[in-house]
C-alpha cells in the first residue's frame, strides 16, 4: 500500500520467524525497474540508488547505511528481504528521490468496500530460539512495570519463556497475545494517563489489552532473562501522571509498580566509554598507546558533553581495566541515553587508512569491520596472556556473537544507533574531519546496551598523520565538541522521528 492506494500483490514466505517480501516485486510494483547485479539487486531512479546484497543485514541507499531485521537471501527466481525493514528501506529511497513514500503492508486482499486507511496487519514475533511455544504450564506472564525513557513510556512484560507473540494495534489500543501462556486477570494503570493495561485469559493464550493516546506504538523481545517491551510515542503534549498507582485488582502473580507519582523527567544522561586501559594497552603506533589517546578524549568529550546542557558519566576516569561487558553494564545501571565508546584504529605494517568511523552493533559490513571486530573483541586477562592465544580466542568469540546476531532478532536499539551515528557524522563532517564510513560489526562492548550504542574509531594510531592529530588536544576538543553536538541533536530531534 501507498498512502491509501494498492500499489500490487507481492509473494512472502515464512523463515525462521521472520516474514520475507520479494524485493524485486516490491521495486516493480512501485514503478522501479531493479537491475540483478553479481550477489544483489540494485535499483536507480532519479539519479538515487538503493542496493540489496545477498547476505548483508543492511540495505544501502545513497550510500547510507539501512538496517534490516534478517539477511538477504536469493530463492526461487527472487530476492528475499525482512518485509517490514525492506519496506523502511525502501521509504527511505523513495523520500530521498522526492517521491511518495507512505507504504505499508496489508495481508488482505482489499475490495471496493475496504476504506482508504487500512489497518495494519498484526505483526507476529517469534522467540529467538525458534523453538515450538511452550506447554501453558511451562509460560507464566509474571508483572508489568512502568518506565520512562528518553522519547517514550515504557511498559515491560516480566514472562517466564519466550513464546510466539502476536501484537495488533489500533486506534487508542494495542494487544499483545503470548501463545501458550497464562496469567491472572487484572487491570492496572500506568503513572501517565490514559495508558493503562488489562489483562486475561484466552483459552491457552495470555492476552494483555493496553490503552492509550500514543501516536505510535512499538514492541520486541529482550532477553536475559526474557521479557517483552511495548513502548508508548507521543507527540506534542505528554500524558499526565496519575496520582496514584492503584490497581483496580491486584492478583498475586503481579507484581505492580509502588511509585505513586510520575518520576522527574531528568536531564539527557551520556555514559563515554574510554576503551582498553590498565594492562590492556589497546592499539600501539608512533610511540603512542591507544588506551591513554582514549582517555585523554573522553574525558574532553565528558567536558563537552556537560557544557551542552547534558550529564555524563565516564566508565573510567584513569588508568584501569575493565572488562567489554562491564562497560554496557555500567551504562545499562546508569539508566544512560546514548553509550559512546572511544577507541583509536590500527593496521598491520605496510597498509594504510586514516580518518573517523563509527560502528554500530549487528553483522559485520565488510570484512575490515569483521576484522576490527576481532581485534575490539579481545580480553586480556593479565600480563601474561598469550597472544596469539588470545587472537584465536576472540576470533572464535567474534564468530559466535554473529551466529547469535543470526540466531536472535535485531537489537530493537539498532535504528537508533543508526540515526545517532547520522547526525554525528553530520556534525563531524561539518567540522571538517575525514570519515571513512558508518559500519557494523559484531562488537562485545555494544552487546546488551539498552541504549542507542556506537564504538568511534577516531583515526588510525599507527599512521603518522593521524597519531600526530590524535596527540593534539585541540584536534581532540574540536572532534569531541562535534561528536557532543551531534548527541545533542539526535537526543532533541532524532528518537521521536526513529526507532519503529
Amino acid at each position: 500500500m501507498q498512502g491509501g492506494a494498492r500499489k500490487g500483490s507481492v509473494p512472502m514466505l515464512e523463515r525462521n520467524g521472520f516474514r520475507y517480501a520479494a524485493l524485486d516485486k516490491m521495486l516493480t510494483r512501485l514503478g522501479l525497474a531493479p537491475s540483478p547485479a553479481t550477489g544483489g539487486l540494485v535499483a536507480v531512479y532519479s539519479g538515487k540508488k538503493i542496493e540489496f546484497w545477498s547476505g548483508s543485514n543492511v540495505a544501502r541507499v545513497n550510500s547510507a547505511v539501512v538496517p534490516l531485521m534478517s539477511a538477504v537471501f536469493y530463492e526461487d527466481g527472487h530476492w528475499w528481504g525482512e518485509a517490514n525493514s525492506s519496506l523502511k528501506a525502501m521509504s527511505q529511497f523513495l523520500a530521498s528521490a522526492s517521491r511518495p513514500y507512505d507504504l505499508s503492508w496489508s495481508l488482505s486482499e482489499p475490495s471496493a468496500t475496504v476504506p482508504a486507511q487500512i489497518q495494519p496487519a498484526p505483526r507476529i514475533d517469534r522467540p529467538a530460539s525458534q523453538t515450538p511455544p511452550q506447554s501453558r504450564s511451562a509460560v507464566t506472564v509474571s508483572k508489568v512495570r512502568w518506565g520512562e525513557q528518553t522519547d517514550c513510556y515504557r511498559a515491560v512484560i516480566d514472562i517466564s519463556a519466550q513464546t510466539a507473540v502476536e501484537t495488533k494495534e489500533s486506534a487508542g489500543a494495542a494487544e499483545v497475545i503470548f501463545t501458550g501462556a497464562r496469567t491472572n486477570a487484572f487491570s492496572q494503570d500506568s503513572p501517565w494517563s490514559p495508558l493503562k493495561v488489562r489483562a486475561s485469559q484466552s483459552g491457552e493464550n495470555a492476552v494483555l489489552s493496553f490503552s492509550h493516546a500514543a501516536s505510535r506504538v512499538k514492541s520486541f523481545w529482550l532477553q536475559d532473562p526474557p521479557r517483552y517491551v511495548v513502548d508508548f510515542y507521543f507527540k506534542g503534549a505528554a500524558p499526565t501522571a496519575q496520582p496514584s498507582l492503584t490497581p483496580t485488582t491486584a492478583p498475586p502473580v503481579i507484581n505492580t509498580v509502588p511509585s505513586a507519582t510520575q518520576p522527574s523527567r531528568r536531564r539527557f544522561l551520556v555514559v563515554v566509554d574510554a576503551g582498553h586501559g590498565g594492562h590492556d594497552p589497546g592499539a600501539v603506533g608512533n610511540s603512542l598507546r591507544e588506551k591513554d589517546i582514549n582517555l585523554k578524549a573522553a574525558l574532553e568529550l565528558a567536558d563537552s558533553i556537560k557544557s551542552r546542557g547534558m550529564d555524563v558519566k565516564l566508565t573510567r576516569a584513569d588508568d584501569k581495566y575493565l572488562k567489554l561487558g562491564e562497560r554496557t553494564l555500567f551504562a545499562n545501571n546508569a539508566k544512560a541515553d546514548v553509550f559512546i565508546s572511544l577507541h583509536c584504529n590500527a593496521l598491520p605494517r605496510g597498509q594504510h587508512a586514516s580518518g573517523l568511523e563509527f560502528y554500530l552493533m549487528d553483522q559485520p559490513t565488510d570484512r575490515a569491520a569483521f576484522n576490527l571486530a576481532v581485534l575490539e573483541n579481545r580480553e586480556l586477562e593479565g600480563e601474561s596472556q598469550n597472544a596469539e592465544e588470545e587472537s584465536a580466542n576472540s576470533d572464535k568469540k567474534t564468530q559466535l556473537l554473529m551466529k547469535i546476531l543470526i540466531d536472535m532478532q535485531q537489537n530493537d536499539k539498532l535504528i537508533e544507533s543508526t540515526t545517532l551515528a547520522e547526525f554525528m557524522y553530520n556534525r563531524t563532517r561539518s567540522a571538517g574531519y575525514s570519515l571513512r564510513k558508518v559500519r557494523q560489526a559484531p562488537l562485545f562492548v555494544l552487546r546488551g546496551a539498552e541504549m542507542p550504542a556506537l564504538l568511534v574509531e577516531m583515526g588510525y594510531i599507527t599512521e603518522a598523520k593521524d597519531a600526530k592529530n590524535l596527540n593534539s588536544q585541540a584536534f581532540r576538543k574540536k572532534m569531541m565538541d562535534a561528536i557532543a553536538s551531534g548527541i545533542l541533536d539526535y537526543l532533541k530531534n532524532g528518537p521521536s522521528e526513529g526507532g519503529a
